[in-house]
């Protein structure tokens, strides 16, 4: 039987989640809360040919999804708003 370490658990679990990075996660009873944000690398944007790192502002997502062992999982995201350097662009700001 081979043993997983905490991080390489909520992994498995919550693969779904293999964009972010799992912050915390915990157990409220009959709610599992998951806590995660994005990676802070560059993003892609949209409509311009390059990598973005310029943040305009946070914004928090919260989705319920499939219940884990009849618990309710609650995952909040942290999410950033970056903003295109180039001046062609038609998207001024965008959303990861």
């Amino acid at each position: 039987m081979q043993v997983l370490s905490a991080n390489e658990l909520v992994g498995v679990v919550f693969s779904g989640l293999a964009p972010l990075v799992v912050e915390a996660v915990a157990d409220e009873g009959e709610v599992i809360r998951v806590r995660a944000r994005a990676p802070g690398a560059r993003a892609d944007c949209p409509d311009y040919v390059g990598r973005i790192d310029r943040v305009h502002s946070f914004h928090e997502r919260t989705v319920t999804d499939v219940p884990v062992d009849a618990c309710r999982v609650v995952v909040s995201a942290r999410l950033r708003r970056l903003v295109c350097p180039t001046a062609a662009c038609p998207r001024i700001t965008f959303r990861e």
